[in-house]
């Protein structure tokens, strides 16, 4: 087995992606998106247990999660996860639970065989000023770079987190994300941010985007 080109070590932040193999979804329908985002707290322990249920402020007997969620956006045939390691191999071990759990649901529920997924995950480090802020924007906001509606399509990100939106059971480490709207100077700031970011990151993929395009 070859070694991982990046090491992931504690306490870092990493860019964490896939995307089905031959370019095909990854999520057919409203179910099989939902199993995902459930299993990201679900998986996210050191314990072996299942069907145990978690939520950001959670752990099963005293035992720790693999990994700090920091965002995520899922999107029809690909993911992105922002992650902070917090234990040994945590983000293997987490990704390695992920990966497997939601394959075996999806192939049960398709009628099929086989690799889900594109390989292995990939994963950047993430180093330098203001680096969480453009990359949770990079996350948050992924749809919009390529022009995916979410109105129309199987689309989930953690932006409602962030804005404060979200009444529902948020998977994210609030802490994080305070820090990360504290690092930008406010939500306000932080809005403003992501959409000129946005506007960036769309324009490198050829996708014309403007302000107009965001509803917050």
């Amino acid at each position: 087995m070859g070694t991982r080109k990046i090491p992931l070590t504690n306490g870092e932040y990493y860019h964490i992606f896939n995307r089905g193999v031959d370019k095909r979804n990854i999520f057919s329908n409203k179910e099989q998106l939902n199993y995902f985002f459930k299993s990201i707290p679900l998986l996210n322990t050191t314990s072996k247990s299942k069907g145990q249920s978690l939520t950001r402020f959670d752990l099963v007997n005293g035992d720790e999660k693999l990994v700090i969620v920091v965002a995520y956006a899922l999107l029809p045939n690909h993911f992105h996860l922002l992650l902070k390691q917090n234990v040994d191999n945590g983000i293997a071990k987490f990704m390695q639970k992920l990966g497997t759990s939601y394959t075996m649901f999806f192939n049960k529920q398709e009628g099929r065989n086989g690799a889900l997924f594109q390989g292995k995950f990939k994963s950047n480090h993430l180093d330098g000023d203001f680096a969480l802020p453009t990359l949770s924007a990079y996350v948050n906001l992924n749809h919009k770079h390529h022009k995916i509606d979410a109105n129309k399509n199987l689309v989930k990100s953690s932006l409602s987190e962030y804005l404060d939106t979200d009444f529902g059971d948020g998977i994210c480490s609030q802490t994080e994300i305070d820090n990360i709207i504290c690092e930008s100077n406010g939500l306000n700031e932080y809005k403003k941010y992501i959409k000129q970011a946005s506007i960036a990151f769309a324009n490198n993929k050829n996708i014309i985007l403007s302000l107009k395009d965001f509803e917050f």
